[in-house]
């Protein structure tokens, strides 16, 4: 069984790659990712230059090489990868040699299974290309072997699904180029009609009403920024003490004065599931104090793509809320004259305090502060629950849906061909 697959899967190799051109693709593709690697590095190298924490740039830079090399090799591989399975029994018949391999003591499932392995060897050498790219982003750092491995590991198994699903394409076309057409088609609707839908269902269907915020009042805020500017002009060197914290018990309800539209994307968020680039995304592990709070994650490190990704399917999933907490939660500004000050929450119950007065922070932190009781519970969006999974079980079961199909159509006898469809 095994000898004979690998006998096609040799035979297919030597009849499909045949000249140097991908090679050439291959040199130019692995160029052109390490290329623009390289040059988010040197951008975020220079401009560290002039930022008030030069030595965070890293933090940031990792997270985002590996995020865009990963969408580009997923984006390039749903374009190209199913270039080599499309036509790959259906030019057989064309070409009158599919007959020679059924006359032989070959099976069906050793012909699909063997084609397959010839293509999923392929995509594994575009995967390949990426590799260098990648290598940079471990360098960098905040990126962790273990994440790139697994991230790369789905992504291949997607690539391999959409091979399957063209190699059956291929078995059920009557023409190579209606296999191929085929093929492209399943790609848009698995990457771009899922959007398309997602947006129809869920976020273009609107409803009003008029939003309650848990938070303080413009005059409270104002108030508030009035302590901090009085600490800072009497402290205005950093010391021994604490700004004063944010008034967190003197929040209450803040109702809007207009009705606000609200998306209802919580009806719709399941159709990203079956989006290659969410499953991709979803499936890249976070550093374990990130996986809780995913927004205090992007807070800190704003350049993670797959991250955002993900982060932005969970959020699509709780849907557009008409009551939230908003309590000094992430990032608040409060405005005092000339001068702004940043209050950004941490995960120890502190309060960084940024203080920009023209161009020149100062930073500081207050002491512990504990949230009292609220009518309402603060959200966090958590990865501690995989969705990709989900997805990606489905694409699993469809790739072996469309290999069974391409195992009955090869198989013989033949019963009835379809019309327009030859033997051989």
């Amino acid at each position: 069984m095994l000898q004979g697959l690998l006998t096609v899967a040799q035979w297919d190799l030597k009849q499909r790659v045949r000249s140097r051109r991908l090679l050439i693709i291959w040199i130019v593709w692995a160029v052109i990712l390490t290329a623009i690697a390289g040059g988010i590095v040197r951008i975020a190298y220079q401009s560290s230059l002039y930022s008030d924490l030069p030595n965070h740039w890293r933090a940031s830079t990792g997270p985002t090489i590996f995020g865009f090399t990963v969408l580009l090799m997923l984006g390039f591989a749903l374009v190209v990868v199913p270039i080599f399975s499309a036509s790959a029994i259906v030019a057989e018949r064309e070409s009158a040699t599919l007959a020679t391999l059924q006359a032989t003591t070959l099976t069906a499932v050793q012909i699909v299974g063997g084609k397959l392995a010839s293509a999923a060897v392929v995509a594994a050498g575009f995967l390949a290309g990426g590799l260098p790219a990648v290598g940079l982003a471990v360098g960098v750092g905040q990126i962790g072997v273990g994440r790139a491995l697994i991230c790369l590991l789905v992504m291949y198994i997607e690539m391999v699904v959409l091979c399957a699903i063209a190699l059956g394409w291929s078995a059920i076309a009557a023409r190579s180029l209606a296999s191929t057409v085929l093929t492209y088609l399943t790609a848009f609707t698995l990457s771009v009609v899922t959007l398309i839908a997602f947006a129809l269902i869920g976020v273009l269907p609107t409803t009003y009403s008029q939003d309650r915020t848990w938070s303080l009042t413009d005059q409270q805020k104002a108030d508030y920024a009035a302590q901090l500017s009085a600490y800072y002009a009497t402290h205005p060197m950093s010391d021994n003490t604490q700004p004063p914290a944010p008034p967190l018990g003197q929040c209450t309800w803040q109702t809007s004065t207009y009705s606000m539209s609200h998306s209802h994307t919580e009806r719709s968020w399941w159709l990203l599931l079956g989006n290659p680039f969410v499953i991709v995304s979803d499936a890249a592990p976070l550093p374990p104090d990130a996986r809780g709070d995913i927004q205090a994650y992007l807070r800190d490190v704003n350049g993670d793509p797959l991250a955002m990704i993900a982060a932005a399917v969970r959020d699509f999933r709780l849907g557009d809320q008409s009551t939230y907490y908003d309590c000094f939660v992430g990032d608040t500004w409060v405005y005092f004259g000339d001068a702004s000050y940043r209050i950004t929450s941490n995960k120890d119950g502190t309060f960084t305090i940024q203080q920009r007065w023209y161009s020149t922070p100062d930073t500081r932190t207050t002491a512990v502060t504990p949230r009292p009781p609220a009518p309402i519970a603060l959200q966090t969006l958590t990865m501690n629950t995989p969705l990709w999974p989900i997805g990606l079980g489905v694409h699993i079961v469809i790739a072996v849906l469309f290999l069974w199909l391409a195992a009955r159509r090869v198989s013989v006898p033949y019963g009835v061909l379809p019309k327009g469809q030859r033997v051989a």
